[in-house]
């Protein structure tokens, strides 16, 4: 344990430290968009790292059983162990209970703080959507001024009513943000309604025009409307989460709603909705089915750990990789499976975990009968492939 524990803390904030820098491009964003201070640097952090904990928890013990026994097996201390007695099955023993003990951690972490994780995070943009706007809007937009970075647009008024809600000869063009967009809005008034708090943020425009182009045309579109309105919160929710933000709030469900959230959708199965209740139902599943691979990946790893000197300490960690690669590509599958209806959601769920149990059962069991420097998948040792295998490498008394 003693070397377990240092190895798993190193693992998980190097994973962490890992999962950050692959989000800098989402955190630059952020800083970007709302200035970088101490707070927009390190909850955003906070956050991303939260919802992950139920995938780098397993990783990160994976990797200190890997450690561990890699150094028990180079230092001769394995070779000492069996020699006393001391079988690879009883060196399992605490491996399996740390291992449980994180299975339950990161279930809470998968069951609470991943949701709390992606709730914080759209409360924290909504506040400072609501900061930034009313920055936009009652410091940055002056009379006569073009605002170049409205939101991805630019954002021009005549005049403004002093308390900021009202404007007057008001256009509003795609910015450098929005190349792809190609038109211009005027209108003789407009004004803006509504808070971030209460979720009805929006700009209205009345008796306006707007003037568009084609990609491929200089033919000029006009289109007269007698209000047109934006939903700010969308536009900006957008640019930070992506188009495709809206569509997984129930991610974000504690597991009594999540619950709830799926017995209503199964009580009324409409057809727009079944892929949501798939993906829904089997999200519920999984956060119970996930962090199991603090047991599976272990029971890998000790097998792994222990190896030939003379194949090098690379060899260990490359079958670890080889291992979260087979595994994920198991969990995709019978996701895939799944969220298609073609499986119930606890098989989908749970599947792949027992498939990895077993083998990784089997590792250890056929490890625990070889010598260190034999390998546990020699058909040589592997009951029903041992006859093949003598079968076409005869010795030489036969």
């Amino acid at each position: 344990m003693k070397e377990l524990l240092p190895q798993f803390v190193t693992s998980l904030c190097v994973l962490s430290a890992i999962i950050v820098v692959s989000q800098l491009i989402r955190l630059s964003e952020v800083l970007v968009t709302f200035g970088l201070t101490l707070e927009n640097i390190l909850l955003p952090f906070l956050f991303i790292m939260v919802p992950f904990l139920s995938f780098t928890i397993p990783i990160a013990y994976m990797f200190a059983v890997l450690l561990a026994f890699s150094r028990f097996s180079a230092d001769g201390e394995y070779t000492a162990m069996l020699a006393s007695g001391y079988s690879l099955k009883r060196a399992a023993v605490p491996v399996l209970l740390i291992g449980g003990i994180l299975y339950g951690t990161a279930t809470i972490c998968s069951l609470y703080f991943e949701p709390w994780g992606r709730r914080e995070t759209v409360q924290f943009y909504h506040r400072k959507t609501q900061t930034e706007l009313d920055n936009m809007i009652k410091v940055q937009l002056k009379p006569g001024v073009f605002l170049d970075d409205f939101l991805g647009y630019v954002l021009y008024a005549e005049t403004i009513s002093p308390d900021r809600t009202h404007f007057e000869n008001v256009m509003l063009a795609p910015g450098s943000k929005n190349k792809d967009q190609s038109f211009t809005l005027l209108a003789p008034s407009g004004s803006v309604s509504g808070s971030v708090e209460s979720g009805d943020l929006t700009m209205a425009f009345d008796y306006g025009v707007i003037y568009s182009t084609a990609p491929d045309s200089e033919q000029i579109s006009v289109v007269k409307f007698k209000r047109a309105e934006l939903d700010l919160i969308r536009i900006f929710q957008e640019q930070i989460f992506g188009p495709d933000s809206a569509t997984d709030d129930y991610r974000s469900y504690s597991p009594g709603q999540l619950w709830n959230y799926v017995s209503k959708l199964e009580n009324n199965r409409r057809p727009d909705q079944e892929k949501t209740y798939l993906k829904a139902r089997f999200l519920l599943h999984q956060r119970f089915g996930l962090p199991f691979a603090c047991i599976t990946f272990a029971l890998f790893a000790m097998v792994l750990g222990i190896q030939d000197e003379r194949r090098g300490r690379g060899f260990g960690y490359i079958g670890a990789i080889l291992t979260i690669i087979f595994g994920y590509v198991v969990l995709m599958s019978f996701k895939y499976m799944a969220e298609k209806g073609q499986i119930s959601a606890i098989l989908g769920a749970w599947v792949p975990n027992l498939l990895l149990l077993a083998f990784g059962s089997f590792l250890v069991y056929q490890k625990n009968k070889l010598p260190p420097s034999e390998s546990a998948l020699d058909p040589r040792y592997i009951p029903g492939l041992r006859k093949i295998w003598q079968r076409n490498n005869p010795s030489p008394s036969d």
